[in-house]
């Protein structure tokens, strides 16, 4: 099998990278035929991996023979970018369209590139039709699909991020680390990520003095991108402001992106974030195999994520932060047992946990394929002026699922193409060297009083025929069509009474939980 992975770039240290590299592995060891198109060359990554990858301008021009045959096709979606548009011209094949979020613009911290994510956000509505299944990281992300983009829920599968667990686990702290950042007799709560609008570190700064209330010796240590660009550097520099003004900028470490991670774990006590936005959350999952006891907002993926391995604070809440780090940080029996069960939690996030249920996604949105190829069942519903769909080519298993709005529309087009069954224009002719006229002549003159007054009015009376089965079935369409959408909107209506029902009876429930 051929298959094509999409995205704007693939990098080592990203969890979306290192998503695509655990997919590119998964495929090599089948014996698939993979490459990747990327806007930008990959980075960090084995050779052996870095030769598979391939510019992506062609994309939209159908110049690249393996992306124009390929049977599977993969695209990564962490926010729209120019060649994702080829999503709209697969006309073969299964295709993926693998959600990893887009941050809310309100989040982002920065005019700076706010843009991206409002373009990032439209894409996800027109985009998604295009493709036969939607992969994702989280429940979370799953039912933002359904509720907020108007995704059908039974093309929509949730599958979780993977951890290499033989990477991360608990370990002695490195001296050589301790010794750079001056760690002697520290305790650190670490955080791991991009230094976004949206992680709100400048929440975690200001919780720091009100930890060192009752823990003196807390240091903050935050590891990732703090250079990427201005938007990242606009949040950076508003942090590090702040920490001068509380008086701890001595106690937070800046550490930039680093080479590897699990090293930084394990010198950390505690993990922390205050994010107010994830999609799914990567560094929660290191940080539980590493042996660290968490704290984390209780926002989007957190709650689902962290399960029992750690303890939830309220959203923006600084005070509410710093006394759960501080219940962490000086219980010891609190923490042991947010360890053991952060140590159980993270085996669920394995690689052949996700290698397995990753096939089973393969094997679905394949399974229809024979050794050619079809027409996808998505590029069918979005057609408009193109050619009539050839549904003798799709498989019965496939037409079922058609809508028959479609394949009526289609088998209009095809009648009207044929509707006219006279041959006009047609002269008979002889090839015969020097006898062909005196044969062209003969023919004309003995076949015409058998096909001027008794074939020809026969066949024009079949094409008038024809032209009326079409105007019935014409008439019949737009009848269907306009029952159809009012069904539709009957239903929808139905529907969203349905949900203001469920919604004022969850209000009812939750009002009578606080009253008990």
């Amino acid at each position: 099998m051929r298959v094509s992975i999409i995205n704007l770039n693939m990098v080592a240290q990203d969890a979306i990278g290192q998503c695509m590299l655990n997919q590119t592995r998964f495929f090599r060891r089948r014996g698939d035929e993979v490459k990747i198109y990327l806007a930008h060359p990959p980075q960090g990554l084995p050779t052996n991996i870095t030769t598979l990858a391939m510019g992506a301008d062609g994309l939209l021009a159908g110049r690249d023979e393996h992306f124009a045959s390929s049977n599977l096709y993969i695209y990564h979606y962490p926010g729209r970018y120019p060649f994702i548009e080829s999503i709209k011209t697969i006309d073969r094949g299964a295709v993926i369209f693998y959600y990893h979020n887009v941050t809310p613009p309100e989040l982002w911290g920065s005019d700076s590139d706010r843009h991206l994510l409002v373009e990032g956000q439209q894409g996800v509505a027109e985009l998604t039709p295009f493709a036969d299944i939607l992969v994702t990281d989280s429940p979370y992300n799953a039912t933002e699909l359904v509720e907020k983009y108007g995704c059908e829920a039974d093309r929509v599968r949730t599958l979780p991020l993977a951890v290499l667990l033989d990477q991360f686990n608990p370990g002695p702290k490195e001296h050589m680390l301790i010794k750079k950042y001056n760690l002697f007799g520290r305790k650190v709560i670490l955080f791991v990520g991009r230094m976004a609008g949206n992680k709100r570190v400048d929440l975690l700064i200001e919780a720091l003095p009100l930890v060192q209330q009752h823990v003196p010796n807390a240091t903050l240590m935050l590891v990732g991108d703090h250079q990427g660009n201005l938007a990242i550097q606009e949040v950076v520099s508003r942090a590090k402001a702040r920490a001068i003004e509380l008086g701890v900028i001595n106690d937070v470490i800046f550490t930039g992106s680093v080479n590897t991670l699990p090293p930084y774990y394990r010198l950390a006590d505690v993990y922390a974030t205050a994010s107010l936005h994830e999609g799914f959350g990567v560094p929660l999952i290191e940080a539980m195999a590493s042996g660290l006891p968490i704290v984390a907002s209780r926002v989007t993926t957190h709650p689902w994520v962290i399960g029992e391995a750690g303890l939830l604070a309220e959203p923006e809440n600084v005070a509410d932060l710093a006394a759960k780090l501080v219940q962490v940080l000086t219980d010891d029996q609190l923490c042991g047992n947010l360890v053991q069960h952060g140590l159980t939690r993270a085996r669920q996030f394995s690689l052949e946990q996700y290698e397995e249920n990753w096939a089973r996604i393969i094997n679905e949105a394949t399974a229809w394929l024979p050794n050619q190829p079809y027409p996808r069942l998505r590029s069918l519903t979005t057609q408009t002026d193109n050619a009539p769909i050839n549904t003798s080519e799709i498989p019965k298993e496939r037409t079922i699922a058609i809508a028959p709005e479609i394949l009526l529309a289609s088998g209009l087009k095809e009648l009207e193409s044929t509707a006219d069954v006279m041959i006009r224009g047609y002269v008979v002719r002889s090839k015969m060297p020097i006898f062909g006229p005196l044969i062209a002549w003969l023919r004309r003159n003995l076949t015409s009083h058998l096909r001027e007054p008794y074939l020809d009015p026969m066949l024009e009376r079949q094409v008038s025929f024809n032209w009326r089965v079409i105007g019935w079935l014409k008439y019949i369409q737009n009848v269907w069509s306009t029952m159809l959408a009012k069904e539709r909107h009957q239903t929808d209506s139905r529907f969203q009474a349905l949900e203001n029902e469920i919604k004022e009876l969850r209000e009812q429930i939750a009002e009578l939980k606080k009253q008990q």
